[in-house]
């Protein structure tokens, strides 16, 4: 974030730690536990919000040459990623035209100039296109022009590579779903980072439950008593929505030292970890020089799959020292993210057990209640739709 934003949080902090309180809402939220536990409901996530709306589904450095390419599966949907030679990345549903079977099984690769279905072996190029068919005189009615992969609305952005898994959705301008959030990733820099050690969890627990951990730091005391309590402030933080997405800035111990300092020479970043939701499902925290990615993918209504990567500045990677600094903060991150999840799968485990009808979020539990209330309004179709649909033309 730029400097003035910077000077402008750290000034709230103040404001908080001198008046002995946090931010608030002006009343609690309840919560149904039938958002976590509705078959129905559960597809309906599915569908609208993880399969209409742009996801980010990789960040650009894992494609960094014309003909390189990733796999993945997203909510069932087979996807292929390959960076094309003008420099863009193209998204494809990955199955054959054919009979489709899937295309690529690999996970990822690079030099490609062609796909090659190992059923047929029919080719197709970056673009999609179909351009090889054996034995062509079999489809003589066959137009090739609409037989090309299946594509996916594709952009970049600030590093990220945003996907509409679901062919037939209305084109979302992703710079109006990004709004605000935009200018946070412009002045982080997230596009000059690559991925370094990606990882990959798996947890029994609805994936609302696994980001709800992330949004409060009203459990930090309790939960997280020996590895990140004695970091940071006591319930202690900065909420700000970004809607659809959210900036959450939890102040470290430390921050006070600053404040008789040149207000020029804060720097938040070294005193806080700063934590974004970018809606739906992942979760970006701002470290003094690198970054942290979550992402919470439903994997069934009662588990998730929870793949996480750092984000570092090329120029250290040859950094023993970088490296040794990076590694030691991950473990703490991962440290805390099995002390989350900890919590979230017993949540899960008594979910039906008829305990509770609905959850009570606090005031300052309000992060939660913004995402929930975000989940709600794409469901009933009152997200800003306006904002975020591209033109027509």
């Amino acid at each position: 974030m730029d400097h003035a934003t910077q000077v402008h949080l750290i000034d709230r902090v103040f404001d908080m730690i001198d008046r002995r309180t946090t931010e608030m809402d002006p009343a609690e939220y309840h919560n149904p536990v039938s958002r976590y536990t509705d078959p129905e409901r559960y597809k309906r996530e599915v569908e609208i919000i993880f399969r209409r709306n742009p996801i980010i589904v990789a960040h650009g450095s894992e494609l960094p040459k014309p003909g390189d390419y990733k796999t993945m599966d997203v909510t069932g949907v087979p996807i292929l990623l390959v960076r094309t030679q003008d420099g863009s990345v193209n998204a494809f549903v990955n199955a054959c035209r054919h009979r489709g079977t899937k295309l690529v099984w690999e996970e990822c690769g690079s030099h490609k100039r062609s796909f090659v279905c190992p059923y047929h072996a029919w080719t197709y190029g970056t673009d999609g296109k179909l351009v090889g068919v054996p034995a062509a005189e079999g489809f003589p009615n066959m137009k090739r022009e609409e037989m090309g992969l299946r594509r996916l609305h594709c952009a970049e952005r600030y590093g990220f590579v945003f996907v509409q898994v679901d062919p037939t959705a209305p084109k979302v301008d992703v710079d109006a779903w990004l709004g605000p959030m935009a200018h946070e990733l412009e002045h982080i820099g997230t596009a000059d980072y690559v991925v370094w050690r990606p990882a990959q969890l798996e947890k029994k627990t609805n994936w609302k439950l696994a980001l709800d951990t992330f949004l409060e730091n009203y459990h930090t005391r309790r939960t997280h008593t020996k590895t990140i309590w004695p970091v940071f402030l006591d319930n202690t933080a900065a909420f700000d929505r970004l809607s659809p997405h959210a900036r959450v800035v939890l102040p470290k111990r430390s921050i006070p030292e600053i404040r008789d300092q040149d207000r020029e020479t804060w720097n938040l970043r070294d005193h806080s970890t700063v934590l974004y939701t970018i809606f739906p499902n992942l979760m970006l925290a701002v470290l003094p020089d690198h970054c942290a990615i979550f992402q919470v993918w439903p994997d069934g209504i009662d588990n998730c799959k929870l793949p996480a990567y750092t984000l570092v500045p090329p120029k250290y990677l040859e950094s023993a020292t970088a490296q040794d600094i990076w590694s030691k903060s991950m473990h703490v991150v991962f440290e805390v993210t099995e002390e989350d999840s900890d919590r979230s799968e017993a949540i899960q485990a008594a979910l039906n057990s008829g305990a509770n009808d609905h959850f009570v979020f606090g005031r300052y539990e309000q992060a939660l209640a913004w995402f929930h209330q975000e989940v709600e309004a794409m469901l009933n179709g009152q997200a800003d739709w306006v904002r975020y649909a591209e033109a027509a033309e």
